[in-house]
């Protein structure tokens, strides 16, 4: 099942983009690109909520809603969350990750 969660993404200094997942306690995450930023905000959704029950998954906010106050240069949007795109994902890379050892 999909899943939608408004995120902050602000312009880092340093070039590229922090991300926040406000209604997930503790998700943030960053990317060099707003594809490699928004790849890895699914990621951190999936890290933060890898041991709670989809049924117990936080309520997401209307992006409306998201609070900006406290961020510079910034834009809110929503990252689609699919658990079963996420676990597929890591197999995959666990996969990958074994098979470059058995190469070396």
């Amino acid at each position: 099942m999909k899943h939608y969660y408004p995120a902050v993404f602000e312009t880092a200094q340093e070039g590229g983009y922090t991300v926040t997942v406000p209604d997930i306690d503790g998700c943030f995450t960053e990317g060099k690109t707003l594809e490699q930023a928004m790849w890895m905000a699914q990621d951190a959704i999936g890290c933060m909520l890898e041991d709670v029950a989809e049924a117990d998954y936080p309520k997401a906010s209307k992006v409306n809603d998201i609070d900006t106050a406290e961020y510079a240069d910034c834009f809110v949007t929503l990252v689609e969350f699919d658990r079963q795109v996420y676990e597929q994902r890591c197999r995959d890379i666990a996969i990958a990750r074994e098979q470059i050892k058995a190469l070396a």
